[in-house]
């Protein structure tokens, strides 16, 4: 009978469970090739479980047909020992010959070999039976001897078959553990990947969206060299008016408020009781204020930025200055 031992293969079908899991568990991060191991997967512990349910059908098929041959070869013993009894009853009648010849003109002589040879006759009739029974008993042991020999080549045929099968899951499994090692490792390398990718969009996104913002009188603005003075005319050699300030051409951001123009909507201003006038190219059109001017300025507690997008377009340095 041929034994087959599958501890290894329900540790590996126990193995793919397992990674069924993990694979399930990165699916948005592998997507279809996922799904296709899950796939894989589960058709090959399918499979397993077929062989093995197979196997096992045969495995029993087998018991039962060792113990066929095992009555059988005991019937063999029997019909043997029953052989050696008729030997035995035929030399014991072998015996009584001698009691069958009479002697001449002895009429009790005849009358006893005449009952010798009956109980002879009599002896050989029950013997003849017995024999016959037995012989059909041996000839349907025979056909069952042949006809297990028969179905024990199919059944071992079918066991090589199994354990062929068997063996050949066996290294599918062993290559879908690998495939699935390496595509674990491969979701781990994509994760760190990603979470790399998603940190350098956020600081690009973050970067890009960043801006600058400063509120001051004209002098503290000046002393900052954050605006200068362009244009005008000289009046008695002694001032200039009709000056324009006008962003310096190097701003220090050490003076201004950094700002996250997705986020910041609102800027403030430091007094409500004054007026205050955009010196960047920013467009005052896209500003509202509790109280504004037709030239552009503006009071109140804060400015508020109606369209941030347009806005910050002109430059990411807001300059605004106190009237």
């Amino acid at each position: 009978m041929i034994q087959i031992s599958l501890p290894r293969l329900r540790s590996r079908a126990s193995f793919v469970r397992a990674a069924l899991g993990s694979a399930l568990a990165l699916a948005a991060l592998s997507g279809c090739q996922d799904q296709k191991a899950v796939a894989e997967a589960e058709r090959l512990a399918a499979e397993l479980a077929a062989a093995t349910a197979t196997r096992d059908s045969l495995a029993a098929i087998v018991g039962s047909a060792d113990a066929d041959k095992d009555r059988a070869l005991s019937e063999l013993a029997e019909a043997s020992k029953f052989a050696d009894q008729i030997d035995a009853e035929l030399r014991q009648v072998r015996g009584l010959t001698s009691q069958v010849k009479p002697q001449t003109g002895d009429e009790s002589g005849r009358a006893q070999a005449a009952a010798a040879r009956e109980d002879i006759l009599a002896r050989l009739k029950t013997l003849r039976q017995r024999l016959n029974a037995r012989t059909a008993d041996l000839s349907r042991t025979r056909d069952s001897i042949v006809r297990l020999r028969g179905e024990a080549s199919t059944t071992a045929q079918l066991l090589g078959d199994l354990q062929s099968r068997l063996e050949l899951r066996d290294r599918e499994i062993a290559a879908f553990e690998t495939e699935v090692r390496e595509l674990r490792e491969a979701n781990v390398r994509l994760t760190e990947e990603k979470v790399a990718l998603t940190d350098t969009v956020r600081q690009v996104q973050t970067s890009a969206n960043r801006v600058y913002y400063t509120v001051g009188t004209k002098r503290e603005l000046l002393d900052r060299k954050l605006v200068r003075e362009e244009g005008g005319s000289r009046l008695l050699l002694v001032t200039r008016i009709g000056e324009t300030l006008v962003p310096a051409r190097d701003l220090d951001a050490s003076y201004f408020t950094v700002a996250d123009k997705r986020e910041t909507i609102t800027i403030p201003l430091p007094r409500a009781d004054k007026s205050y006038r955009i010196v960047s190219r920013h467009d005052a059109s896209l500003v509202e204020s509790e109280r504004k001017d037709k030239d552009g300025s503006f009071r109140g507690t804060s400015v508020r930025i109606t369209d941030p997008a347009r806005f910050w377009a002109a430059s990411p340095y807001l300059i605004i200055v106190e009237k």
